[in-house]
């Protein structure tokens, strides 16, 4: 596998596997933390990592298309890829947002695509998918959901890491492998040597990978991913936007642009949300699509997204909003995305985004004074 430069700088974080879980308990090891290096929005902070209390102040960087760039480009971000689309597979991370103590979550910075979907309770869980970059490690590791398989199934067979599952989920996990929609590594299955728990956090919160290692352990056969959205320039009827906010009866989520560093900043239950050092989770697109959710048949807790057909939803890039609709037909297709008015293609701006799962009805277009009450 080709060696891939890691993203976060984790310094002194000694990891180590605890042992016990309400999902499953991988082999027991002990893990130093890699060492990786950040880039996002200038912020100094507090923060309290698996086992450790540091303060640590991170400045922006961004990566930006070249207009003049004729080579290849990364198929899940649009951007040049300088040294070659790596010929590894995505891989598909399910990573906790269930409460506080799933907080900071580690490495989603790095996912080129971000997955937000609801869960039981109307709150949501992040299905990350990395290609262009990895981080050192990826935490905490959740289980799996009825949602899960037909959302990835247009990623050219990727790598599907999870924590566990119930055993309804299990099966239908079992079926959606064996039709080749992904191959998976789970703590409770095939893989579990390479899932321990961090000192520092209760479990089921405290669930970490290597992301790297794990990815030495796809089959030789797999294949890069294909371009899930098409990447071009600024709709023309886009409009000058502040934010957008997602909510649900006990979750609230807000992106709002910062023309600084011209990336959207997240929001989340009233406060910045921020990552493992102490910065606030930026994003160049910003997607609300609209779905309809169901019962899932392998646990009646759990809504299952319906991730094909057609809807309605929001594209927010360049401190813009463009009302579109999306479609897919089939759980192998890209996501389609046109304009709402004109019926032309949209398109998103070179980079990463965070796609909004939400019921009709859950967003908002941010006005002025709820910006402010936000970020003052």
């Amino acid at each position: 596998m080709k060696h891939r430069v890691a993203l976060l700088v984790l310094c002194g974080i000694l990891l180590a596997a605890c042992g016990g879980s309400d999902e499953a308990t991988p082999n027991e090891s002990t893990t130093t933390g890699p060492q990786i290096t950040t880039t996002t929005a200038v912020v100094e902070s507090t923060t309290t990592g698996p086992q450790e209390t540091t303060t640590t102040a991170s400045v922006a960087t961004t990566t930006t298309a070249d207009p003049a760039w004729t080579g290849p480009v990364y198929p899940l971000t649009g951007l040049p890829a300088i040294d070659g689309i790596p010929a590894e597979p995505a891989m598909v991370v399910k990573v906790g947002n269930n409460s506080a103590k799933s907080r900071p979550q580690y490495g989603l910075m790095a996912a080129d695509i971000v997955y937000e979907i609801l869960i039981e309770s109307e709150k949501t869980r992040f299905m990350a998918v990395f290609h262009s970059r990895l981080p050192e490690i990826i935490l905490p590791i959740r289980s799996a959901r009825s949602s899960d398989f037909d959302l990835m199934g247009n990623l050219n067979r990727p790598l599907f890491v999870y924590w566990g599952a119930n055993d309804g989920v299990d099966e239908e996990r079992r079926s959606a492998e064996n039709r080749g929609i992904f191959d998976s590594r789970s703590a409770s299955g095939r893989g579990n040597q390479y899932f321990t728990r961090v000192e520092g956090r209760p479990a089921p919160y405290n669930g970490m990978i290597e992301p790297e290692v794990i990815l030495g352990s796809a089959p030789d056969s797999s294949n890069a991913p294909h371009a899930v959205f098409a990447y071009g320039e600024l709709p023309a009827s886009a409009v000058p936007a502040l934010g957008v906010q997602w909510s649900t009866p006990n979750r609230d989520i807000a992106y709002v642009w910062d023309a600084g560093i011209t990336q959207w900043l997240r929001y989340q239950d009233g406060f910045a949300h921020l990552d493992e050092v102490g910065a606030p989770l930026a994003v160049d697109n910003v997607l609300v699509l609209y779905i309809s959710y169901r019962i899932s048949n392998a646990d009646s807790n759990s809504p299952q997204a319906l991730t094909t057909g057609f809807g309605d939803g929001w594209l927010l890039r360049d401190g813009t909003v463009t009302g579109i609709t999306w479609q897919r037909n089939f759980v192998a297709d890209p996501w389609t995305l046109t304009d709402d008015g004109t019926g032309q293609p949209v398109t998103l701006d070179p980079g990463t985004a965070w796609v909004a799962l939400a019921k009709l009805g859950q967003g908002s277009i941010l006005g002025p004074q709820e910006v402010s009450a936000l970020v003052d």
